[in-house]
């Protein structure tokens, strides 16, 4: 059965709260692919770091970018403040990637819409 890699960017409660529901994903499901925690990308190199560490995944960055741009990531859990989910869950599904975006998906219906 295929890996499912996984992405996340930001990790502040709703960052949590999506990295301990993949971590869940093979008891709750049962039969589905096994989850993979590839890469964590959060402001600094360090906070990263700190929460891959605390959370299980494999790599981290202080550029979102290096999580979506990352070829072992299949889908993007966007979890940073509002403002910043547009321009994130935009670039991710532009490299390809599923998204899990925290609501709102964007500020504003014009940019919720693009």
């Amino acid at each position: 059965m295929r890996k499912i890699g996984v992405g996340l960017i930001g990790t502040g409660f709703m960052g949590k709260c999506h990295a301990l529901a993949w971590n869940a994903v093979g008891a709750v499901f049962g039969d589905v692919p096994q989850i993979e925690l590839v890469h964590l990308g959060d402001v600094t190199p360090e906070l990263a770091a700190r929460r891959a560490r605390e959370f299980g995944f494999a790599r981290a960055s202080g550029d979102w970018r290096a999580v979506v741009s990352d070829p072992d990531v299949d889908v993007v859990s966007v979890t940073t403040p509002n403002q910043f989910h547009p321009e994130m869950a935009i670039a991710a599904l532009e490299a390809g990637k599923h998204v899990w975006c925290e609501k709102p998906m964007a500020p504003t219906l014009a940019q919720a819409q693009a």
